[in-house]
């Protein structure tokens, strides 16, 4: 049986979108994309299938926090959260009319302000903090081992979350003496990437004593088949609380599996890596995503300034891809 979500999405693309609006196929395209994504997170975020989810969970709170997702995780610039955003807010007016009784609510999805591109401080870890979360992972148990293996990849590879939960065991492989992991980014877009020695090891360790098949994914979940986003998110909430002990400078900062990205590529720029290696490092298509993680940096800023200051001699001052109806309904348009 259809909820009362799923029946006003399929009256919103087959009713509203086609009674004289003349919108364009690419504009019907964004909208589709947007709810595809939108139940995706659903399910990651708040472990809700996409045909269980009710008017219910479209909240402005969800709504928020699905932008956030979209700004933080997948890197979207603030013009395509803001489509997005305005995807949303269309059928919002559209379930408003034909649901008065979540009036309220959609009216507090139609509030929520649209983004603005803003160089906010990129947060990241320091070799030295990320080797305080490595610690604070108990190997003397498989959650440990796994957490463990979990924070090395992020951190090593720069991977997005999503790429690392949709990790399987086929996917590392040594060539040639060395050691590779095969990565499936955004767009379906493929990229290999060397793999530190003891970073392997660690890997086909946990594959041999779980004894996973090649085609099995390589970290394991709770009650599903493999890791979620949610699920890497409380692992490293889990680390973290537990390095806070004997470093409580952790505590106040925000740990994401998303900042370990941003160290990778800290740490490589701190290396003396160009922004073009980077860049391909993490499968950024515009070397302009790559660009934020220098401008955006105060610590680099004050670094450049106190050369400055230096030189004229003044003083110098851090995937699941659910088949459901809903779902089928909207790659069926």
């Amino acid at each position: 049986m259809k909820t009362d979500f799923s029946l006003l999405l399929e009256g919103f693309f087959l009713q509203w979108m086609d009674v004289g609006r003349h919108l364009s196929s690419r504009t019907i395209a964004s909208y589709r994309d947007t709810f595809v994504l939108f139940l995706r997170w659903l399910f990651d975020a708040r472990a809700i299938p996409a045909p269980d989810v009710t008017m219910r969970d479209l909240t402005a709170g969800n709504v928020e926090a699905f932008l956030q997702f979209l700004a933080l995780e997948r890197e979207c610039a603030a013009t395509t959260v803001n489509c997005r955003l305005a995807a949303i807010k269309a059928f919002c007016g559209y379930a408003a009319y034909r649901s008065p009784d979540r009036l309220a609510e959609m009216k507090r999805i139609q509030d929520i302000p649209r983004r603005t591109e803003r160089r906010c401080e990129v947060a990241y870890l320091t070799a030295e903090e990320i080797g305080w979360l490595l610690a604070a992972c108990d190997l003397g148990t498989s959650h440990g081992e796994e957490t463990h293996v979990m924070l090395a990849l992020l951190f090593s590879t720069g991977m997005r979350v999503s790429e690392l939960v949709n990790l399987r065991v086929c996917d590392f492989e040594s060539r040639g003496g060395r050691h590779v992991v095969r990565i499936l980014g955004k767009g379906r877009k493929e990229r290999t990437l060397p793999m530190w020695p003891e970073v392997a090891a660690e890997v086909l360790a946990l594959a041999d004593a779980r004894s996973i098949p090649a085609g099995g994914h390589l970290l394991a979940g709770r009650n599903v088949d493999h890791l979620t986003r949610s699920g890497a998110r409380s692992k490293i909430d889990a680390v973290v609380r537990r390095a806070s002990e004997t470093h409580p400078q952790l505590a106040g900062k925000r740990i994401t599996p998303h900042v370990f990205r941003h160290s990778t590529a800290m740490a490589m720029l701190d290396s003396g890596v160009d922004l073009s290696t980077i860049a391909i490092w993490l499968g950024h298509e515009n070397v302009q995503t790559t660009h934020r993680h220098m401008v955006a940096n105060m610590a680099r800023k004050e670094a450049a300034l106190a050369k400055v200051h230096g030189c004229v001699g003044m003083p110098t001052p851090e995937r699941y891809a659910p088949s459901h109806d809903v779902l089928d309904f909207l790659m069926s348009l």
